[in-house]
């Protein structure tokens, strides 16, 4: 009898133990990978760090190990000769990623290093950087980002996402778009928008591994003569090299000049017109100060200056029109000019999203590097990208596009989705102009031979999708690579129905990076009665909106918490969402536009509703709810969708859950199968839908 129980007490421990090992195998995540030098060999001995847990590359490049399973893995890259990159991933992601081996295995994608060779540099830029406004006094229900008292430390926490990634670079470069002083003076120039950010904002940037900030912007002027002389002060004062504004005329077109590794470079910076007010923005003469002007012959010479004194010019240019996909044709003649005159580097700012590359005379031009740390609420500007360049003397050997998330004002690493819609973004914009990116990690990479690795894919519609079809009509393609644009589609023999391309709006609908490193993704509506939750079986990931309607309250809302700036007008357009619910309600959506003359804030409080459709969701799981529209066309600049959910038996609590919230713009016609048509941006493509009207039958 002892001896049995004692084979019992032994098999129950056996049996816990068990349970616990599974459940601390359930915890961890395996991950693969492999290491190559960007001369394509293995890099063997390669150290591979993962949220603190090392590993090493074998002679074929390879690497495995076992982490704590996160929400975000954070994997830092090195080997001996060559420049350290790191490369971040959600969990999200890792599940769209082949899975091999032992434990399922994550297999994350090839990642390139740089080799270090004599005289060779590593570059960084970053996009337009400001700190006040919402950081110092937030919209209602905005979290206080930079206290009173707290101005140092919380500016500082603000990069701390973004610290590692600047300091890999030999010499780093953002465009202050702002004047920088203790308090904001009185006077200031007759424009719409003026920015201050203090003095902290300098210290921060300087610890963060920032370098040199360009002012040659439309900002530099704010308020007037005391905002450029208080902002002067203050990068003296912090040690921050500058250039592209002065006191006078011939101080604004002066060059910062610094030796970076073996070459000697100077910075230049402009903006690209004067303003249509008195005191204007640019520096004039040598009795006015400002930003320096910009034009082609301020370019000419002061490019030609630096090659006559044995510098090598890097531009950096504030033009073009905000919020558009292509360059005025004016930045793009002057920022080639600046070329032809003896730029190694020519860098865009001012539209505040990210625009493409080129490869000109065999250097190498970034027509907008979007916003890099900005207070800017539309959903377009929170994407954007640093980009890392390495150049040997005057010649590029290699860009590093990496995409960054502007969230709730935080820059952060994008991951997944985001990561995705820039990346997609930014290659279909450059291949316009003959440059095709590949991957590399979480990044894409530019090489000087403007056509290298164009590749297309082949979408093909199988029967077995009859069963997604019974569950939706519009599908992500977020397992599809970014690099490889859709050619054409092949639909089943005999099939009726078409499909279209579209992209969608809203990266970020899934839910699952809304938590992601403490920061608020100011997305959705948040009014008390929604909030982001664990939902075990959601659609995609963990998390759900999850929205609750008090029993005689009426009606809840869920969708777009401010407007939507960079739609294409007169489109047709979808909002769809996946939804699941505790009992029936009626559910309609709504578009909401600002038009021109109305401020934002009144715009999203009383601006009126315009009923786009109306569905009833049941209690059968979840459901796919989808309304199709057209964006508007001339009246509206903006817009935004709103769900008003109605419960059917309002004597009781209503529960709703809601995921993978998503607006497609749709980017082609119906097609049938056969070659996509050259003037659909497939590059772009995140969403296919099935369209409602099959194709009549031959």
């Amino acid at each position: 009898m002892i001896k049995f129980q004692k084979l019992q007490f032994l098999f129950i421990l056996f049996a816990a133990l068990s349970l616990e090992a599974a459940a601390l195998r359930a915890a961890e995540t395996h991950i693969t990978g492999r290491v190559l030098s960007d001369s394509g060999r293995a890099l063997e001995n390669a150290q591979v760090d993962i949220n603190g847990v090392a590993a090493s590359t074998d002679i074929s490049g390879q690497f495995s190990v076992m982490v704590d399973s996160a929400d975000l893995y954070r994997l830092r890259y090195s080997a001996e000769n060559h420049f350290p990159m790191i490369h971040n991933f959600s969990a999200l992601e890792f599940g769209w990623r082949p899975q091999v081996g032992r434990e399922h295995g994550t297999v994350v994608p090839d990642v390139t290093l740089v080799e270090r060779k004599k005289d060779r540099i590593m570059l960084a830029f970053g996009g337009d950087t400001m700190l006040g406004r919402r950081f110092l006094e937030p919209a209602e229900g905005e979290p206080v980002l930079v206290r009173e008292g707290h101005r140092a430390e919380d500016t500082a926490a603000l990069l701390r996402h973004i610290e590692p990634h600047l300091q890999l670079a030999d010499f780093t470069s953002v465009n202050l778009e702002t004047q920088v002083m203790e308090a904001k003076p009185e006077a200031n120039a007759p424009k719409s928008y003026v920015f201050f950010s203090p003095p902290e904002l300098l210290d921060a940037l300087v610890a963060a591994g920032v370098d040199y900030v360009t002012l040659g912007n439309n900002h530099t002027f704010d308020y007037l003569s005391e905002g450029l002389v208080s902002t002067i002060d203050a990068l003296e004062a912090s040690g921050l090299a500058w250039s592209g504004a002065g006191r006078t005329e011939a101080d604004s077109l002066g060059a910062h000049r610094a030796r970076v590794g073996g070459s000697p470079l100077g910075f230049l910076g402009y903006v690209g017109w004067a303003g249509n007010f008195s005191p204007n923005q640019v520096a004039q003469g040598a009795e006015k100060g400002g930003a320096a002007y910009g034009t082609e012959e301020n370019i000419r010479k002061s490019v030609r200056r630096e090659v006559d004194a044995g510098f090598l010019p890097i531009v950096q240019y504030h033009g073009s029109r905000e919020y558009t996909d292509e360059p005025t044709l004016v930045t793009e003649t002057r920022l080639k000019q600046s070329i032809d005159d003896g730029a190694i580097l020519a860098i865009g700012h001012h539209p505040h999203i990210v625009q493409g590359f080129e490869i000109y005379n065999g250097r190498l031009i970034a027509y907008s590097m979007g916003n890099f740390m900005f207070d800017q609420f539309h959903y377009a500007t929170t994407h954007s990208y640093l980009v890392f360049i390495w150049m040997d003397g005057d010649r590029l050997h290699r860009a590093e596009v990496m995409p960054l998330h502007i969230k709730g004002y935080v820059p952060m690493p994008a991951t997944d989705t985001t990561r995705l819609a820039i990346l997609r973004r930014v290659n279909e914009l450059s291949s316009r102009r003959g440059v095709y990116m590949h991957p590399s990690g979480g990044n894409a990479v530019i090489l000087p031979q403007a056509g290298a690795n164009k590749a297309a894919r082949t979408l093909t519609l199988s029967p077995v999708d009859q069963s997604r079809r019974e569950a939706a009509s519009v599908w992500p393609l977020y397992q599809q690579s970014w690099h490889t644009p859709v050619a054409s589609i092949t639909l089943s023999p005999g099939e009726t129905e078409r499909v279209r391309l579209g992209k969608n709006l809203l990266p970020t609908g899934h839910l699952e990076s809304h938590f992601l490193l403490g920061a608020a993704d100011r997305a959705w509506i948040e009014e008390g009665h929604q909030s982001i939750v664990t939902e075990e079986g959601a659609p995609s990931g963990k998390n759900v909106m999850h929205l609750v309607i008090p029993a005689t309250t009426g009606q809840g809302r869920i969708g777009m918490r401010t407007f939507e700036y960079t739609f294409e007008p007169g489109t047709p357009t979808t909002f769809v969402v996946r939804a699941r619910a505790n009992a029936p309600a009626r559910v309609m959506a709504y578009q909401q536009w600002r038009k021109r003359d109305e401020d934002r804030l009144e715009a999203l409080k009383s601006a009126k509703l315009r009923a786009i459709g109306q569905l009833e969701l049941g209690t059968d799981g979840w459901q796919e709810l989808r309304f199709d529209f057209d964006s508007p066309r001339v009246t509206a600049i903006s817009y935004r969708v709103v769900l008003e959910v109605t419960p059917l038996d309002s004597s009781a609590d209503h529960e709703s859950w809601f995921d993978d919230i998503a607006l497609i713009e749709w980017l082609s016609p119906p097609l049938s199968s056969g070659d996509i048509p050259l003037h659909v941006a497939s590059g772009q493509a995140s969403h296919l839908g099935l369209t409602q009207t099959p194709l009549m039958s031959r």
